[in-house]
Parts: C-alpha cells; sequence; structure tokens
C-alpha cells in the first residue's frame, strides 16, 4: 500500500500550466481505464471471462431507466467498427465500448452490486453524483489517479484492500517517533479467483492483439497487467497497470483541463507507464517480476471460441479459457447453434398444442434483440451468420414452447385429400384456411415431374368453410402419375403455414380419331389399239370398236392421324417458381 513515488504536475513553479495542482490527486475522467471494475462486478453476478457479448449497433436509456424518455445513448467503439460477438476476454482486452456498456446494463449503476458500488468497495469515493448514465463504464465520472491505482492494487494483491500509505514515519526535531505507520495485509475484499481472472486478461497480449496490435507499448518482456484510458476529447490520457508486486498509473493532460491533440492512452500515457515499469521492476523488485499466479479455485476449461460455451458439434474453433471453479462455462445446448423442432407460424418451440406446422431447423441461439437486427439487416450481420453455417431466411432460437392461447394457423385440404388418385379434369381445389391473428395471403400449388412448382392460385381473404381456392386442368398427355400439391399460408414476418399432399393422377389419355381422307384412284392400264390384216378380197369398211372402261384399283395409302388441340394449364399468368418464404 505504500506509495513509493508521485508526480503531480510538469513544473510546480509555472503558474502558466497551473503547475501547483497536483494532478495525481485531482478528479479526472478516467476513461476506459474504469471498464475492469465493470467487468470485475459482472464476474461477482456470475459472468465469466467466456460470456458472450454483441459489439453490434445498439441503443440504451441514458440513465439506464427503460423509462427514461430522453434520446437513446448509442455508444461507439474507439475504432468506429462493430465486431459481433464477442467474448468478456476480447472486450475487455480489447476496451470495446458496446460491450462495456452491455456489461453495465447487466451489473447497473446504482444497484447492489452494481458499478458505483463496486468501485467505492475498491477504495473510490468520488463517484458521488446521483445522475451517472451508461457513459459511466467508458468513464464518465470523474476519479483522481490515486485511488485508481488503489483499486488497480486489489487486483495485483489477489483481491487485499490494502489501504493506500503516503508518510509512514513522522519524527519531531528531537527525533523521538511521533507516528509510524503500522503495516497490514489488509482485507479480502474481491475474490481471489475474480482478481486473478481480472489480472489474466490485462495481461493477455495475445487477446488485446485485434486493437492494439502485437507489439504494443503494453507489451513488456515480463508478464504485466495494463489499462488504457482515453476522453471523448482527448483531455484525458491514462494507463494503470501492475505486476503482482508494483502498481503504476499515469495520467498525462492539460490542468488547465485544456484538450490535447489527438493523443490517446496508448500513444500518450503508456509509453512513460512502459519505461516506469521497467525502471520498478529492475529497481525494486531485484530485476524480475513474479507471474500472476492462479488461486486453488481456477479451473481451465475447453470452450467453443466464438459462443464461449462448451462446445456443440457445430462449433467451428475451441479453445481453452480459465474459470472461477464454481463459475464454468454454459452448457453446449446454450452455443449459437441449435438443433430444435420449430413451429413455423407462431416462431416458438414446438409443443403438443401446436405441432400441425413444424420444422426441424438449426437455429441462431441468440436472444440480444440488438444482434437479431444486426443478423438480419445488415450485410455484415448476415455475411457472418452465413459463414457460421446457418442458412437463409435465417432462424432464431424462441425465447419459449408454444402454448395454449397463442395464436394458430388452419390449412386444410378438404378435397382433394394425401393419397387420392385424380382420375377426372379439371381439379377443384377446396380447402380452410384461416388464422386467430390474421394472415397476409395463401398460395396454392402444384409439383410434378421435373417440373417445380407452379403457381394455381392465391389469395387473401379467409377461407372459414371449405370452398374452392383454385382450380388445376392440366393436359392428361403431359402429367400422369405422382404429383404434389401445396397450400401455403404467409403472416407477418417470418410466419408460415404449409400442407403438402401427394396425388397420383390417373386420367385416361384421349384416344386420336383418324380424320377421313379420299381414295385415289388407280391410273387405267391403256388397251392397244386392233391392228387390221389386209384381206385378198376388196377391203370393207373399217369399224372401230371403242374399249370398255378400265377398271380401277386403289393403291394403298397409309391412313393420316390428326390430334385435336389439348388443352394446356389455365391461361392465368403462371410466374415462374419462386422461392416460397420458408420457416
Amino acid at each position: 500500500g505504500e506509495i513509493l513515488a508521485m508526480v503531480g504536475s510538469a513544473d510546480f513553479y509555472d503558474d502558466s500550466i497551473d503547475g501547483q495542482v497536483n494532478m495525481a490527486v485531482a478528479p479526472r475522467q478516467p476513461g476506459s481505464s474504469i471498464k475492469p471494475l465493470t467487468y470485475l462486478a459482472a464476474f461477482e453476478k456470475g459472468w465469466t471471462p467466456a460470456t458472450l457479448i454483441w459489439d453490434v449497433p445498439s441503443e440504451f436509456p441514458p440513465s439506464g431507466n427503460p423509462d427514461d424518455q430522453r434520446p437513446p445513448y448509442k455508444p461507439v467503439n474507439y475504432d468506429d467498427r462493430f465486431h459481433g460477438p464477442v467474448t468478456l476476454r476480447s472486450a475487455l482486452a480489447n476496451s470495446y465500448n458496446v460491450p462495456a456498456v452491455k456489461t453495465l446494463e447487466f451489473v447497473g449503476i446504482y444497484e447492489p452490486g452494481g458499478l458505483v458500488e463496486t468501485a467505492r468497495r475498491l477504495g473510490v469515493t468520488t463517484l458521488t453524483r446521483p445522475d451517472y448514465g451508461m457513459s459511466l463504464t467508458l468513464g464518465g465520472g470523474e476519479i483522481p489517479l490515486t485511488e485508481m491505482v488503489g483499486a488497480y492494487a486489489v487486483f495485483a494483491t489477489g483481491g487485499r484492500r490494502v489501504q493506500p500509505i503516503s508518510i509512514t514515519r513522522i519524527e519531531d526535531a528531537s527525533g523521538a517517533v511521533v507516528f509510524e505507520h503500522q503495516h497490514s495485509q489488509g482485507e479480502q475484499i474481491v475474490r481471489p479467483e475474480h482478481a486473478f481472472l481480472i489480472s489474466h486478461i490485462l495481461s493477455d497480449n495475445a487477446a488485446r492483439t485485434p486493437a492494439f496490435g502485437p507489439n504494443s507499448v503494453l507489451n513488456l518482456p515480463f508478464q504485466a497487467a495494463a489499462k488504457t484510458g482515453t476522453t471523448n476529447d482527448f483531455r484525458d490520457n491514462w494507463t494503470v497497470g501492475y505486476t503482482s508486486d508494483v502498481v503504476v498509473g499515469v495520467w498525462v493532460g492539460n490542468a488547465d483541463n485544456t484538450p490535447m491533440r489527438d493523443t490517446s492512452g496508448l500513444t500518450g500515457a503508456a509509453p512513460i507507464w512502459a519505461e516506469y515499469m521497467k525502471f520498478a521492476v529492475q529497481h525494486l523488485t531485484s530485476g524480475s517480476s513474479a507471474f500472476f499466479n492462479p488461486p486453488a479455485g481456477i479451473s481451465e476449461q475447453v470452450i467453443c471460441a466464438v459462443s464461449g460455451t462448451r462446445p456443440s458439434a457445430h462449433c467451428p474453433n475451441q479453445r481453452s479459457e480459465i474459470f472461477a471453479a464454481d463459475q464454468l462455462p454454459l452448457p453446449e445446448s446454450d452455443d449459437l447453434w441449435k438443433e430444435i423442432e420449430i413451429d413455423t407460424w407462431t416462431g416458438l418451440q414446438a409443443a403438443a398444442y401446436c405441432d400441425d406446422f413444424t420444422q426441424d431447423r438449426l437455429v441462431i441461439n441468440v436472444s440480444d434483440p440488438w444482434a437479431v437486427d444486426w443478423i438480419r439487416e445488415t450485410g455484415q450481420g448476415s455475411a457472418w451468420a452465413e459463414s457460421m453455417g446457418f442458412d437463409r431466411p435465417f432462424a432464431f432460437a424462441p425465447e419459449r414452447a408454444c402454448r395454449d392461447g397463442d395464436p394458430l394457423a388452419t390449412v386444410e385440404f378438404v378435397s382433394p385429400r394425401d393419397g387420392d388418385t385424380i382420375q377426372e379434369r379439371p381439379v377443384e381445389v377446396q380447402a380452410r384456411i384461416h388464422a386467430d391473428n390474421g394472415f397476409e395471403e395463401y398460395r396454392v400449388e402444384v409439383s410434378f415431374g421435373d417440373v417445380g412448382w407452379r403457381l394455381l392460385d392465391r389469395g387473401a381473404r379467409a377461407v372459414t368453410e371449405p370452398g374452392v381456392v383454385a382450380t388445376w386442368n392440366f393436359n392428361p398427355a403431359n402429367v400422369n402419375g405422382p404429383a404434389m400439391m401445396r397450400i401455403t399460408l404467409i403472416g407477418s414476418g417470418d410466419a408460415v403455414a404449409r400442407r403438402t399432399i401427394e396425388l397420383d393422377i390417373q386420367v385416361p389419355t384421349p384416344t386420336p380419331t383418324p380424320t377421313s381422307t379420299a381414295t385415289p384412284t388407280e391410273t387405267p392400264t391403256q388397251t392397244p389399239t386392233a391392228t387390221n390384216t389386209p384381206a385378198p378380197t376388196a377391203t370393207p369398211t373399217q369399224t372401230n370398236t371403242p374399249p370398255p372402261p378400265p377398271t380401277q384399283t386403289p393403291s394403298p395409302v397409309a391412313p393420316t392421324s390428326t390430334k385435336s388441340p389439348t388443352p394446356g394449364f389455365p391461361p392465368t399468368v403462371t410466374p415462374s417458381p419462386t422461392a416460397t418464404p420458408g420457416p
């Protein structure tokens, strides 16, 4: 708990910079350096380093009160990007803002065990205003550097709070001891497991690499935990970090509260912190720094790297994570990938009450409404979902199973029925189609052979009593054998109720009737004319007798058959097969 060195001003004698103001004890906005306190409160309320937090565009009531009618608070990250699903380890190590605000939403601001109470327990006395909002976890309150360093010292000591001491001994002019500090082991105010988890995350260079790079100034030659902080207008830069032996905090800014120029905690305060940490370890700890040793209650477990739960069969990547032994990862049933039977009309889990329209789906197991919107409505979100193996249209795990009172849909074939043999045409399709909560439209479609689904008719009116919803007038020469028919009821959102039946088409094909054709006459064979033989007597007058009429013998000609025109599908406009919205 001893304060070994303190520098409160760049120049005590320079009035132009308010040099006599001790900035080490002046309350300043700490930026993101307060985030470890928020995540400690989350550990104490059951979260773990593997807890999944959605870094997506999100909105919050500014005060944290759901009844707050002011415009919503919309935090953004330092890099102006959103990173989708991240574990708590990644969120803290990379100092993402949106997950930090969601963590504050979980623990509360003024609630028992919330951020203000947790900070007070760690020695922060200046968070006394009654109107803090959701930005408190991003540095919206003011804390002196000395108190922030004292709070971090609780992590360095494994959860023990030792009151900071700046005076160890006072003697009078004669050398008599007036005061001498008595060393204390302090009070255990944080579970050793939780203190170790914070230290383990803040010293994890691999975890913070996405935001800080692998060779940032925070990556010292020895194990050290560190957290930076920067206020929006660059008035305050912080870096606070520690080994198990020494804690160092650095604030950079102007005592007159004027802003700096594009100077962050990483570029302004962190280089000073890193240089002093190296000096402190060399001169105060015999040149070596002890590792953060895990307490007895730490357990290492294999998790899904994406979701933070125990890996399901669909998880693409696994890694190890550490936990308090009584706060282990969620079971694989809570993984992002979940196979479930869905009632496609209500979108709820199927149950005995609603088992008419069900489908086994691989759903996205997410309850954060802002994450659902991100996946449904943004290219980044939908691309992420597809890369994780989810098919469009995306289905999300329902909050509960359907129960008595939930709206139901009715789609019932009256005629024909499933398995019927069709022997006449046209086929009148009679059905009952309606829904308790209304619907947008129904579609009647048919499929046969290699032909895709073809639209017969559609409508938007409920058919509560059996009625004709479509007529199918097909060509028996083209349609014969197995066929399928379906009615799809489409509701709001992704609500779908579909009934499909199988039919056997056995309508006789009409026999072609031959067309009468004139029989051609055989070409007559010409009879030769008789030749007159001269007689020795006088020549008589010659009489020519006409030949008999020729006999006509028909030549065989193959009869030609002309088929009558055959009816096709009804003359309604039939669109090309389109994808019918699935459940």
